[in-house]
């Protein structure tokens, strides 16, 4: 079945799981479980609070696959539905964004320092400094990063104004790149 799997498009293994097959279940949750993972990963931290949303989004996602309009977009919709299990743990937790009123942070060098992120640190790297940040402004970075949001749709998730997303972010890149300069600074000496 793994080898045909693979040929099987969502919309087909949609149908089967309708139908009552349970190798659709099966199939589509090989698909996305490590994505799932990784994504909520990305925001909660922890691998067992990271499995234990994992298995909600799936859970959920089992019981409202009927709701899902655009068979196409299973995919996406699953994704939404960790994003959105992940940030309604962090705000159990307690996690505040407090809002930061000067959303009029300018750099001329931000094009420059994205190109030097990009080309001089590895993507492993980042994600260790990433994870050592404060957990409001991690998970904006990990949002905007590796979720492909905009700073307007993280902005409406949060319920904080997209001026202060902008903001973390903006410091965030900052603090990024001084750990990474600084890390690698600390290699080429050593």
């Amino acid at each position: 079945m793994k080898t045909a799997a693979v040929n099987i498009s969502d919309k087909e293994l949609l149908e089967l799981c309708e139908s009552g097959n349970n190798s659709g279940y099966s199939v589509l949750y090989q698909r996305y479980s490590k994505a799932v993972f990784n994504s909520a990963f990305r925001l909660v931290n922890d691998r067992e609070d990271a499995e234990d949303i994992l298995q909600e989004v799936f859970v959920k996602a089992f019981s409202e696959i009927k709701s899902l309009k655009n068979t196409d977009s299973f995919g996406g919709w699953i994704k939404k539905i960790a994003i959105n299990h992940s940030l309604t743990f962090l705000r159990r937790k307690k996690i505040y964004f407090t809002e930061i009123e000067d959303d009029k942070i300018y750099d001329t060098k931000d094009d420059e320092l994205e190109e030097k992120l990009a080309l001089e640190f590895r993507i492993e790297e980042l994600q260790n400094v990433i994870a050592e940040l404060p957990l409001p402004t991690r998970t904006i970075v990990n949002l905007f990063l590796f979720e492909d949001m905009t700073k307007e749709e993280i902005a409406r998730d949060l319920n904080i104004p997209a001026g202060t997303v902008r903001s973390y972010y903006h410091r965030a890149k900052k603090k990024i790149f001084e750990k990474l300069t600084q890390k690698c600074q600390n290699e080429r000496s050593a």
